[in-house]
């Protein structure tokens, strides 16, 4: 029997019905916190602001699985009423009222209080991951006042914490123990509405990084709690059955610590003995280390504490001891050092051979990380900052060159500015100044500016890089000298220098199209004069060449020709019948070699002569010409 004949039913009724209308209240109330956090956190901004979302997705949850607790309660209790009249009547003894097939309430209540902590745990445990997936990447940026998002997120603070501390208080009542996590949600995101208020206090007063990392420090608790639940809904499972309080598988056991009432140790226990079934804070063991618990905690905080006396300085380090705020001791070298404990005394180490760098200017955008080998070009947008630079455009070429105005256009660069701390310059480096390095930037601002003001875009851009370079850092150096930085720069680059993307770069890339189609046809012009330059100089070389030895060879051969004719007229005059002879012969012998020749003797006047001048078919043995062939041979 759920409730026995001893106890006030209507009592029980009343207790399951005031169960059941808290559960709504505490719903109507997750819900309408639940509503506002997230129309304050998307509208105002603030990552934690709209963090507050889960904690109350939560409650709102676990409020219903109270409403139905109660709800099924009531029902049972009335239904076991209706049992003991029927009881006590006797109308029939063949009617058997506790196997009677109408009376199904109590058994839907015992199978709602046996499996719906189980249902609700892994329904909890989905939410939070959901959420805490979807508000992993951040949120909006603060907009509006600030003030008045922490005083919204104040009142809204009381609402939640106050409604959790009441429906805590009262699920110490065994009839209300339902209502235990729902107040505990509750409570979890009124904390995270209060540091959503101290938050909007710091953006408030310039400290924006304090948002998103407080938001990401709630996101891990909250991925924590989570996962607790799943931990109990597999604990459960392996939980003695021996009696002791029924506990919810959906409560957390970690926000118990915390929200319920009573010391830690009082939870510790509470949980030690649900989990493994018996009495384990009735042991001297947990009676021992319950007494000897805080003590052993305030040792190990003494001892933690000392530690922060020891300071050990590194090999490439400088040391700087303080103590009540005052420096007693500089320049110390690598060794082991002992100082007053934080925070009444401080050892800061400075490395003197490390490398540091600032970037001036374009800012690489680390939310869009490189993907691969892809080239970025001027027309698209890219880097994190959109700090211009103002250089001078001069004018290309043209008579008026000269007399017209230097025009001036914007330009992106990124400047990394590389320097290291100077071992004399430890003390300006670390105390002159509260962030040196935002002040070596402003430097690098001014310096950069001072330099692109009067220098032509396209020479920066092209070959006066490396000028641009040294005077800049040159420039840094002196102005850090003044500024008393205490430090030596290294080197100073220029890098990804291009016109802003967003209306200049389409223009200007237009021009430099055109500039560099002029220096290619310029090129191709000097490529083509280059080659036929050469060529025309051969040509005209063997034409020369050809002239000359033509006319040696017309010279050579009319003065041999003259020689011969000579020798020719001085050998006619003296034998002109052999000379003619000779003449005669020769001709015979050389241009009529190819010639068939006849011989006709002149004395025999009387004889009659038949030649034939036919071309004969084939060589006869006398024709043939006995000196080749033996020559052949």
């Amino acid at each position: 029997m759920i409730v026995s004949e001893s106890k006030d039913i209507q009592s029980a009724i009343e207790n399951a019905r005031l169960t059941f209308r808290l559960g709504v209240i505490g719903g109507i109330i997750s819900a309408g916190l639940l509503l506002l956090s997230a129309i304050l956190g998307t509208v105002r901004g603030g990552q934690v602001l709209l963090l507050a979302v889960i904690p109350f997705s939560v409650a709102l949850l676990f409020a219903v699985a109270a409403a139905l607790y109660g709800m099924l309660r009531a029902s049972a209790v009335q239904e076991e009423e209706e049992k003991l009249l029927l009881a006590k009547r006797q109308e029939s003894r063949a009617l058997d009222v506790e196997e009677d097939v109408r009376f199904t309430a109590g058994r839907s209540f015992a199978h709602y209080s046996k499996y719906a902590p189980y249902v609700f745990a892994i329904l909890a445990a989905v939410l939070i991951g959901v959420l805490v997936r979807c508000f992993w990447n951040g949120g909006h940026e603060m907009a509006g006042s600030p003030i008045h998002t922490a005083l919204i997120a104040a009142v809204m603070l009381l609402f939640g914490v106050f409604s959790g501390v009441f429906f805590i208080g009262q699920s110490r009542m065994p009839f209300f123990r339902w209502l235990r996590p729902m107040g505990a949600w509750l409570m979890t995101g009124g904390v995270v509405l209060g540091v959503a208020g101290i938050t909007a206090i710091a953006f408030h007063n310039n400290c924006t990084g304090a948002d998103p990392a407080a938001a990401r420090v709630i996101l891990w608790i909250l991925a924590v709690l989570g996962a607790e639940l799943i931990l109990s809904f597999l604990i459960e499972f392996y939980r003695p059955r021996t009696g002791g309080e029924v506990r919810p598988v959906f409560e957390s056991r970690l926000l118990a610590l915390f929200t319920e009432p009573g010391g830690i140790m009082r939870n510790v226990a509470q949980a030690l003995d649900y989990q493994f079934g018996f009495k384990v804070s009735g042991t001297w063991l947990y009676g021992f280390l319950e007494r000897s618990f805080f003590p052993a905690l305030l040792i190990w905080a003494v001892l933690f504490w000392s530690f922060t006396c020891v300071h050990e300085v590194g090999p490439d380090q400088v040391g700087v001891k303080e103590e009540f705020g005052c420096i007693v001791a500089k320049d110390l070298g690598p060794g082991i050092y002992w100082t007053l404990p934080a925070p009444f005394g401080r050892f800061r180490t400075f490395s003197c051979t490390e490398v540091r760098s600032v970037v001036v200017g374009e800012v690489k955008d680390e939310t869009g990380k490189k993907k691969g080998n892809r080239v970025v070009l001027w027309t698209e947008a890219h880097g994190g900052a959109n700090d211009h630079f103002i250089v001078a455009v001069r004018p290309e070429g043209g008579k008026n060159a000269a007399k017209e105005a230097a025009s001036i256009s914007f330009l992106r660069v990124s400047i990394p500015i590389q320097f290291r701390i100077r071992e004399d310059g430890i003390l300006d480096w670390g105390y002159r100044h509260e962030d040196p390095a935002a002040i070596l930037r402003r430097i690098g601002e001014e310096a950069a500016t001072e330099y692109f003001a009067s220098s032509s875009m396209q020479e920066v851009m092209s070959v006066r890089r490396e000028e641009a370079e040294n005077a800049m850092k040159h420039r840094i150096q002196t102005m850090a000298d003044e500024a008393h930085l205490g430090i030596e720069v290294l080197s100073v680059s220029m890098l990804d220098a291009h016109p802003p993307a967003e209306k200049v770069a389409p223009a200007y890339q237009e021009v430099i199209g055109a500039m560099e189609q002029k220096e290619t046809a310029i090129l191709e012009a000097q490529a083509y004069a280059a080659k036929l330059e050469p060529e025309s100089s051969a040509d005209a070389q063997e034409t020369v060449e050809a002239a000359q030895a033509y006319q040696r060879r017309v010279k050579s051969v009319a003065a041999a020709e003259k020689e011969r004719f000579q020798a020719q007229c001085r050998t006619y005059e003296v034998m002109p019948e052999m000379f003619r002879l000779r003449s005669y012969l020769e001709f015979l012998e050389t241009e009529g070699a190819a010639l068939r020749k006849y011989v006709i003797s002149a004395g025999l006047k009387d004889e009659v002569y038949q030649l034939n001048f036919e071309t004969k078919e084939r060589l006869d043995l006398v024709d043939t010409d006995l000196t080749k062939l033996s020559d052949e041979k």
